[in-house]
């Protein structure tokens, strides 16, 4: 695996789950919808591009995680 692609998994994924989370926050104004879309889309770049190889699913979990931080950090700040 090249240096841009570790570091398009350590920073850029990352920055887009959380750009996700908050706009899937404003579009179907549940919290919870974004990180679940990030989490099927996470498992399934699993199986397809790192080929079920169970070190990424650390990184799974803490990109969900992300979704769903920014997802209930943008729905404190609307309220």
């Amino acid at each position: 695996m090249g240096a841009i692609a570790v570091l398009f998994i350590v920073f850029g994924f990352p920055i887009i789950a959380g750009v996700f989370g908050i706009a899937g926050h404003f579009l179907f104004k549940r919290f919870w919808v974004a990180p679940l879309i990030v989490l099927m889309a996470s498992i399934i770049l699993l199986f397809t591009l790192a080929s079920g190889n169970s070190s990424f699913l650390f990184w799974v979990v803490i990109y969900t995680a992300i979704a769903l931080v920014a997802s209930i950090v943008t729905l404190f700040l609307r309220k």
